[in-house]
């Protein structure tokens, strides 16, 4: 199961990893709830709530347990169904990911989602989030997705090390070295040092996002 970052669908964050590793595996590729054709009945963003449709979705489809893999704001959400849906995780890959919220990111993030800024200075980024998501949500939905997705983004997850240590099945984490988002505090040091054998690999001169930019020895490492 790859679960994509925010303001995405599936589609879009993995179409270049999903043929390679569809050759011998079944891949699932969701949208999430509130993003491209899934709906959002209750206008909400949560780590928790997509972390357990995320889960109800692997019972669903008959499956005991998945391989996940998240990116950025999923991989917040496959950490989050590492701690609280433990039996159907059966190895755990978090890119990009944050097991806490750091100062940095309340003091960074919200400007970077602020609709009005995204209108004015990233005009391409609104335009493909009315791609995305309008013919399901309606065309100023995008507005909607970047509060309640900023406002999650400032408030969760809050995992401690003991949290992380109660861990037990196989985990890579994974992170560019010029991470804007997540290098600055060390994020995946983080995750990586208080979860049991978790390995952690930090490819260098890469950004936030590893397997568009390293593909191949991605899914070498995945």
């Amino acid at each position: 199961m790859l679960v994509h970052g925010s303001t995405i669908t599936g589609h879009t964050d993995w179409s270049e990893i999903v043929p390679v590793l569809a050759k011998n595996r079944h891949v699932i590729i969701p949208d999430c709830r509130g993003h491209g054709r899934s709906t959002n009945p209750n206008l909400s963003y949560s780590f928790r709530e997509h972390a357990a449709d995320m889960s109800a979705l692997i019972k669903t489809l008959g499956y005991e347990k998945a391989h996940v893999v998240g990116h950025s704001n999923g991989g917040n959400i496959v950490l989050v169904m590492l701690l609280e849906h433990p039996e159907v995780v059966a190895s755990c890959v978090p890119q990009a990911a944050n097991a806490y919220v750091s100062q940095d990111l309340i003091d960074k993030e919200p400007a970077i989602f602020d609709p009005d800024r995204v209108a004015r200075e990233k005009p391409e980024w609104r335009d493909e989030m009315i791609s995305l998501h309008s013919g399901t949500h309606g065309a100023e939905y995008w507005r909607t997705l970047l509060k309640i997705t900023v406002d999650e983004i400032i408030a969760e997850p809050n995992y401690t090390p003991d949290d992380l240590a109660r861990v037990s099945c196989p985990v890579l984490v994974i992170m560019g070295e010029l991470d804007h988002v997540n290098a600055p505090a060390q994020h995946a040091q983080h995750i990586a040092k208080h979860i049991p054998s978790a390995e952690l690999w930090i490819p260098a001169g890469i950004g936030h996002n590893v397997h568009i930019d390293l593909p191949g020895e991605w899914l070498e490492k995945v």
